[in-house]
């Protein structure tokens, strides 16, 4: 076999090693990629639906606000600030305590009517409102 020869076939099997080599250099990084992409999507996922069962059915603190109780426990604001005398209004951050300061009542009045109104939203086994703004849904059909 002439030196001439074998230089190209060295050559020919160098360029198609290298042309495989960045073919799965590439297949490799996609999928390095792809497999970061989802670690963090469903560590999000993950940790969102921690957050949510942990504030889930929280008791009443003074630290609260009505819009929050009203959505940890899954009823209407606007139930909740008629429950403790206040004009609904779904803006109203106050905490808990500085209503209770400005109504002149005590806190733990306060988070005793609102765990009243709560319990005669959502009476045992039923689901409950929904929060403020979100239209009611009505349960499906039974068949006869």
């Amino acid at each position: 076999m002439p030196e001439h020869a074998h230089r190209r076939s060295s050559k020919a099997f160098y360029s198609e090693f290298v042309a495989q080599s960045r073919q799965w250099t590439l297949l490799l990084l996609l999928g390095f990629c792809l497999a970061v992409a989802s670690t963090f999507f469903f560590s999000y996922r993950a940790g969102r639906a921690a957050r949510h069962a942990h504030w889930q059915n929280e008791p009443i603190q003074p630290w609260m606000s009505v819009p929050f109780a009203a959505h940890t426990h899954h009823v209407r604001s606007e139930l909740l600030f008629q429950a403790i005398h206040v004009v609904p209004n779904p803006r109203d951050r106050r905490p808990i305590r500085e209503i209770a300061r400005a109504e002149k009542l005590p806190v733990a009045e306060l988070i005793r009517d609102l765990r009243n109104a709560i319990a005669s939203a959502n009476p045992s086994g039923s689901e409950g409102a929904p929060p403020s703004g979100t239209p009611a849904r009505k349960p499906p059909a039974k068949a006869p």
